[in-house]
């Protein structure tokens, strides 16, 4: 069985996840199964990120369909679906990091995985990638983990706001304002190249 990966992006795409949504809440296992593939990748790469173990990363993703399932029928907006799925998977990963250390930082939690090894050992990335990955280091928390969430685990941005517990709004900004830093930062390397 192959998985996609789906941004939802046209109001058709939302409609026909909100009838998937429905359809599994009422019991529906083959609406679940295509929600499943829908959202299976996406949610394995964002939980393997952040505990660097594929096991783990397996049992953890299985978690968070099974907690989706038994709870689908509760979810009062289908529309809210991916956020409340990326919350979930979330939520696990830090319980994950509890029950490993006796303390955690849950403000450091979202990078207690340095993206940058595990993508640069994972894929072959082209050079302005790495310049990305780099440029991060130079960001805010919330804004690294706002970039990283929306440009390497390549989600919407509905379901950041639902997995950060922030508003869409806030999002926007944190994205906009590190956009602008990375921006910057660029220009500035650039310009100091020039110079050498």
């Amino acid at each position: 069985m192959s998985h996609q990966i789906v941004a939802f992006a046209t109001e058709n795409e939302r409609q026909k996840l909100r009838e998937m949504v429905a359809l599994a809440a009422s019991g529906n296992e083959a609406a679940f199964g295509q929600i499943y593939d829908l959202f299976f990748d996406r949610v394995y790469r964002f939980v393997f990120y952040r505990v660097n173990h594929q096991e783990t990363a397996e049992d953890l993703t299985a978690e968070v369909f099974i907690r989706v399932w038994s709870k689908i029928a509760k979810i009062g907006d289908a529309g809210a679906f991916g956020p409340w799925v990326f919350q979930i998977a979330r939520n696990l990963v830090i319980d994950y990091y509890r029950t490993r250390k006796s303390t955690v930082d849950l403000q450091e939690l979202e990078n207690v995985i340095p993206y940058e090894d595990q993508a640069v050992d994972m894929v072959n990335l082209h050079y302005d990638q790495q310049r990305f990955l780099a440029g991060l280091k130079k960001l805010s928390a919330d804004q690294q983990v706002v970039l990283k969430l929306k440009f390497i685990d390549e989600l919407e941005n509905d379901e950041i706001a639902g997995a950060l517990g922030k508003s869409e709004g806030a999002i926007r900004v944190i994205q906009h304002r590190g956009l602008l830093a990375l921006k910057e930062f660029f220009n500035n390397n650039n310009q100091e190249k020039k110079s050498d």
